[in-house]
């Protein structure tokens, strides 16, 4: 009997066909729906193994053993030895690892551009499973990766890290317009030796409110990010605050769209702070740590001592300045050398007057040789070389555990 025969019409056959396409469609979901949740509890626990290990007091036995499940999903860092180790734990939803991956129909695009000549790009097996994929997370599919991080100094933990990437589907504000589109959200909260954005940017007000770690968020394209650093001295508390995330953005109907959705707790006190961060540069309070933030966070420090004023005028703030000793970094200056600097103040374009002989500490942040020196954080004093002063940031000097040493030769 042909199937003609058993649909006697053409109307009937189309229903059937419908039928079963909605079938296949529902149960597809289904199965996403119940995978998904299988994911978002591994998730889950991850991220709570990751936060009960407490920096600097947990044990790398203890780690390995925490993490002992993960055996598939781990891998251990490149340069490990007695002193110093790492490891990393991914976990990839269904849908994500399959689409990351070199598929089948990308190799059959292949094969058609070698076999028939083709010069294209993007291959139309390529831009349908790229369509599928559209389908899928406006459907309510969450393609998504959770990778956590674990580092080891002497036999402690030093750090740790929880990041998440989610496909999702909506209007994120700020850069899509009116439009509506798929995108990926991000949420990556971590230790970091040095919080970098500690020069001229939004991390100095912040660091006036808390020393030991900064929140913001990330310009991507197409994705929207908030990240979270804490050093290994940050509170506990603090740290677990930073690090709760909420993972129902992995099984969720409604698609989590905001840094508020996937990490609410850290993002509402970002949002709370930033009016004074914006409002008050250089207005807030100098922090009693500004000096260990500053050996810290600084990738060259040094004792100088002002020889000469430079007037000149383009206003650059250009000093005659003798290296007396280094603090942290600065190999390409020698001892008792003199070189005209660019020495800015707490204000940043502010030109200093300093009186020659005087002696006073400079920090640098990443960048090439020619990058101006700064005296202080801002809202701080002049830095002064002292016993009190260079003591403070010898203190935050050593809380930069990631330093190399050939810095400080």
């Amino acid at each position: 009997m042909t199937l003609m025969g058993r649909f006697r019409s053409p109307r009937k056959l189309l229903f059937a066909l419908a039928l079963s396409f909605c079938t296949i469609l529902v149960l597809t979901l289904l199965a996403s729906r119940i995978e998904q949740r299988l994911f978002r509890r591994r998730a889950e626990i991850l991220l709570s193994q990751v936060q009960s290990l407490e920096l600097r007091k947990s044990s790398w036995q203890e780690a390995q053993t925490q993490l002992q499940r993960w055996s598939s999903n781990r891998v251990i860092g490149d340069f490990c030895d007695a002193h110093m180790c790492s490891l990393q734990v991914t976990l990839d939803e269904f849908v994500f690892a399959h689409f990351i991956q070199r598929t089948p129909l990308t190799k059959l695009d292949d094969y058609l551009r070698w076999r028939l000549k083709l010069t294209y790009n993007e291959g139309p097996f390529e831009r349908m499973e790229a369509s599928l994929f559209q389908a899928y997370v406006r459907l309510g599919g969450h393609p998504a990766r959770v990778m956590a991080e674990v580092g080891m100094r002497d036999g402690l933990i030093w750090s740790k890290g929880f990041h998440v990437w989610i496909g999702t589907y909506g209007h994120p504000t700020g850069w899509s317009g009116n439009w509506r589109m798929v995108f990926t959200l991000i949420a990556s909260t971590s230790t970091a030796s040095r919080l970098d954005r500690s020069f001229g940017s939004l991390g100095d007000a912040q660091l006036m409110l808390h020393p030991d770690y900064v929140i913001s968020r990330r310009n991507c394209t197409i994705c929207v990010a908030g990240w979270a650093n804490f050093t290994p001295y940050a509170a506990p508390a603090d740290i677990h605050r930073l690090m709760r995330l909420d993972l129902s953005c992995l099984t969720r109907w409604h698609h989590c769209l905001t840094q508020s959705d996937i990490m609410p707790v850290a993002w509402a006190q970002y949002l709370a702070e930033r009016p004074l961060v914006d409002g008050s540069r250089g207005e807030l309070d100098c922090s009693p740590s500004s000096l260990e933030i500053l050996g810290r966070d600084s990738v060259n420090i040094a004792i100088v001592q002002i020889l000469q004023q430079r007037d000149k005028v383009d206003h650059s703030g250009s000093k005659l300045a003798r290296l007396v000793e280094r603090l942290k970094g600065t190999a390409d200056w020698k001892i008792g050398e003199a070189r005209e600097i660019r020495v800015l103040g707490e204000n940043r374009g502010e030109e200093l007057t300093l009186p020659a002989g005087r002696r006073l500490v400079l920090f640098r942040s990443r960048g090439p040789s020619t990058e101006p020196w700064i005296t202080s954080l801002l809202g701080c004093a002049i830095t002064w070389s002292n016993e009190t002063n260079v003591g403070l940031i010898r203190r935050g000097i050593v809380q930069d555990y990631a330093v190399d040493k050939s810095e400080q030769e």
